[in-house]
């Protein structure tokens, strides 16, 4: 299984400090939730996977060492079954939460040893990737539950030393908020191995040498230590009551000290039976967990499923997106050129007003300076005409023939100057009111031209609305078609997805039946091995008791058959010496029948 993406977090603490309280907050889990005097998390839970930070998040829901329906002893092994076989599946933790509520009024002592349990589980070099988080604010008031934080930090019998070694306090106000706030403190903390991982996977030790397995075993010793006290108070009561003659209080005392005995004998025995019996619930367990992790893993695969459709989605959206954009940026762009477009017309039209209007202003003064000069040649002419009437009446003085000739043809001057210059006035009328008209035209043409440029930015603005209302209807449009399409493909995604989750719940339980099956027979398996095992372990025992019996009495023998020569060695001596005393056939004779015993 591969655990690269996902980030595990244990959540541990006392029964009913709210663990699983805070893995439904964070996760939507819908765990059982305990409301009364027992526990509701027996078992080890892994919580629905769900996204915090881009990242995959799983919580991992543990029972706490004062469970109301299993013992100490069966929840270490619980646990430590768990722990070991996911980091030998190559899963690490990246940090751990323990719970407490704050609304004890203090620690005693089923807090402390459950504390006690959790720092030998998680060990002293592993302490910055642990959260102590406090919750249940709300049934205190701020100022006496500040008070309680302050005590459990601020002293060496609470959370005092674990958080100079790297730990850090945290709160929790029941809020979803709030949960993803505390694991975002863990989510980017490297891979941590918990001191028991490293005891039963690395160095090999059985779960009694551990240093939890230590510490709970230390506990049971001084819960049986109380209960030998109790034990010898209720003997000392006993025999009270049995000098007292009271026969009913002696049965209730005898009565409790069976009971005494017997938790007594229970606690030596879990004691004792810890480290023989965890290899077999741990191959129990397995499966187990085996079945529960691979749960996990096709959820965390669906999870990864889903969020790769809903960003494939999302980016079908942003390109649609960034399509309405483009077309926005080119529609933009077009109505930039032209307005561009427009203000290069009126500036062109502006100049060639100003223009216009600077002929108009030079042709005018052109007429203004012609009417001047005309006006100047006409002082002139009368100037002259003055002159020569003077000049005229010095010549009448001289002469009256000459004077009337002159006067005739000063007359027939005068008459041809008048003409001319009343031709020439007449023209320069002619002139004035021409121009005078031109510049009416001009200022007619200016106008109709104004006229023109009014209509024609009217009409721009007309087009320039007409093509926004068609540019809105057509993105309403699209709009609209995107949203039919949108949720087209939202139902038709959906269906699919309840098939397959259909398919899945379908799956799951043909795959939890053949779980079943194969774990039905591989406890038959184990058992049968298991009972083989036994059976060839009793065999060996027999067989080497029969060899031992064997090699004991070939011992036994050899030992006899020595005795036996020894003493036929001495008979054979004992003979010898009496041929030796004996004369003729007689020791030889002798010698004949020691020789034949000795064979």
């Amino acid at each position: 299984m591969a655990y690269g993406k996902e980030i595990r977090i244990a959540i541990m603490g006392a029964t009913g400090s709210g663990k699983t309280t805070f893995i439904n907050c964070a996760s939507g889990s819908d765990f059982a939730i305990g409301k009364g005097l027992e526990s509701c998390t027996s078992e080890i839970q892994t919580s629905k996977p769900f996204r915090l930070n881009g990242r995959i998040i799983s919580l991992i829901d543990t029972p706490g060492f004062d469970d109301t329906s299993r013992k100490d002893t069966d929840i270490l092994k619980l646990i430590a079954a768990y722990l070991q076989n996911t980091y030998e599946q190559g899963a690490k933790l990246a940090g751990v939460i323990y719970m407490h509520r704050i609304s004890d009024f203090r620690m005693g002592g089923t807090s402390k040893r459950n504390f006690a349990m959790f720092r030998e589980l998680c060990g002293e070099s592993n302490l910055k990737s642990v959260l102590l988080v406090s919750n249940m604010w709300s049934e205190v008031k701020r100022e006496l539950g500040e008070a309680r934080e302050a005590e459990l930090a601020g002293k060496d019998k609470f959370f005092k030393p674990v958080l100079e070694k790297g730990a850090r306090m945290l709160r929790h106000d029941g809020t979803q908020a709030s949960a993803h706030t505390i694991l975002r403190h863990l989510i980017n903390q490297q891979p941590a191995t918990l001191r028991i991982q490293d005891e039963l996977v690395n160095q090999h030790k059985d779960i009694a040498h551990t240093a939890a397995g230590v510490e709970l075993t230390r506990a049971l010793q001084y819960q049986a230590d109380l209960h030998s006290e109790e034990l010898s108070n209720l003997k000392a009561e006993m025999e009270k009551a049995l000098t007292a003659k009271d026969e009913e209080t002696r049965e209730e005392l005898r009565e409790e000290v069976e009971k005494k005995h017997q938790e007594i004998m229970m606690i030596q025995r879990d004691a004792q039976q810890l480290a023989a019996e965890y290899a077999a619930e741990k191959a129990k367990l397995d499966a187990k967990i085996f079945e529960m992790e691979d749960i996990h893993r096709k959820q965390v695969e669906a999870l990864e499923a889903l969020h790769d459709e809903v960003s494939a989605v999302q980016q079908q959206m942003e390109e649609k997106q960034e399509g309405y954009a483009r077309k926005e940026r080119e529609l933009l762009a077009a109505k930039q050129i032209e307005d561009e477009e427009r203000a290069r017309v009126l500036e062109e039209g502006k100049r060639a007003k100003e223009r216009e209007e600077e002929d108009n202003r030079r042709r005018l003064q052109l007429l203004q300076e012609e009417v001047i000069r005309a006006r100047n040649e006409m002082r002139q002419a009368e100037e002259a005409r003055a002159e020569d009437a003077r000049r005229d009446r010095e010549r009448a003085e001289q002469g009256a023939a000459e004077q009337e000739r002159q006067m005739q043809l000063a007359e027939e001057q005068r008459a041809a100057k008048a003409k001319e210059e009343e031709e020439h006035r007449q023209r320069l009328r002619d002139e004035i009111a021409r121009m005078q008209r031109e510049v009416e035209q001009a200022k007619l043409e200016q106008g109709r031209k104004d006229q023109e440029m009014a209509a024609l930015k009217r009409a721009a603005e007309e087009a320039r609305a007409r093509l926004l209302e068609k540019q809105k209807e057509a993105k309403d449009r699209e709009d609209e078609e995107f949203r039919k399409r949108l949720q087209e493909e939202v139902s038709r995604h959906k269906q699919t997805e309840d098939a397959r989750r259909a398919r899945f719940v379908k799956e799951e339980e043909a795959r939890r039946a053949r779980l079943a099956k194969e774990g039905e027979a591989r406890r038959a398996r184990l058992v049968k091995e298991e009972k083989a095992r036994k059976e060839a372990k009793n065999q060996k025992q027999r067989e080497s008791q029969e060899e031992l019996a064997k090699a004991r009495r070939e011992v036994e023998q050899a030992k006899a058959a020595q005795a036996r020569t020894e003493v036929e060695q001495e008979r054979a001596s004992d003979d010898v010496l009496r041929s030796q005393s004996l004369p003729g056939p007689f020791g030889l004779i002798s010698s004949i029948v020691g020789w034949f015993r000795g064979s």
